[in-house]
């Protein structure tokens, strides 16, 4: 049975600053649980979950029975940030970010103030489909532990390194390990002629402000997606981080 304590911590989880005091953070969702478990059962703390959701997946849960605890719907309501929670919550332990994934990456995207987590979690998921090697995000990004980040990650956040990192650590990084430097801009080369040389580091930036002008003055290249309506005025970040880093896999797999 959930204790108010325990309905209190789960809750306060929805909110950065105690993600950050706890290093917890909390999934849901019945896919999303799987993956969980699937991607990163190492990080499990507890998975509060109704009985239906234990007997259906009894065999994948069987590891973990000891950290199980099964609650009421009415008890998961209290705890969920879903509309219609239907199989439970999980308790998982932050990761420790992992700087040298940027050293051995040939393909980073770098994501310079990026606020919106549908946005984040979607580039995540994009960035998990075309097999990217990592993600870097300034510190004015949201947080990716965001309830609603990694709702529109649907679990790549478990499979695709994110590393948070100021832009001038950055770059001493990539002046060391002589990165490609480029920035998708509303005005520049078309990606669909730029050659590609790895490594490289692509920087996508904020939705209404874009890249900022601190890191436009480092770039060796600026790369834009050509515009075919003139009335459209710009494209969304997600939808622009997925067409260049499809571009980009395309032309490496054909050179």
């Amino acid at each position: 049975m959930l204790t108010n304590n325990d309905i209190k911590y789960i809750r306060s989880l929805s909110q950065k600053k105690y993600r950050q005091k706890y290093n917890n953070f909390v999934i849901e969702g019945e896919k999303m649980i799987l993956e969980t478990i699937f991607f990163a059962s190492d990080k499990i703390v507890k998975l509060y979950c109704l009985q239906e959701f234990s007997d259906k997946y009894k065999e994948e849960l069987i590891r973990f029975k000891e950290k199980i605890e099964i609650i009421s719907p009415k008890e998961l309501k209290k705890i969920s940030n879903l509309k219609t929670p239907n199989s439970g919550v999980v308790l998982i332990e932050m990761p420790e970010e992992n700087e040298s994934k940027i050293f051995n990456a040939d393909f980073v995207i770098y994501l310079d103030d990026i606020r919106d987590p549908g946005n984040m979690g979607t580039i995540i998921r994009s960035a998990d489909w075309f097999d990217v090697d990592c993600i870097v995000i300034s510190k004015e990004s949201v947080d990716v532990y965001n309830p609603k980040v990694l709702q529109s990650s649907m679990g790549s956040i478990f499979r695709i390194p994110v590393v948070k990192m100021d832009f001038e650590k950055l770059h001493n990084i990539v002046e060391e390990r002589k990165f490609n430097f480029y920035g998708m801009l509303m005005e520049g080369e078309s990606i669909y002629e730029t050659k590609y040389d790895f490594p490289i580091v692509i920087v996508i930036g904020n939705e209404s402000k874009g890249i900022s002008e601190k890191i436009i003055s480092k770039l060796d290249k600026k790369i834009t997606i050509p515009r075919y309506n003139k009335y459209t005025e710009s494209l969304n970040a997600s939808i622009a981080s997925s067409i260049v880093i499809s571009e980009i896999k395309a032309k490496g797999y054909r050179d």
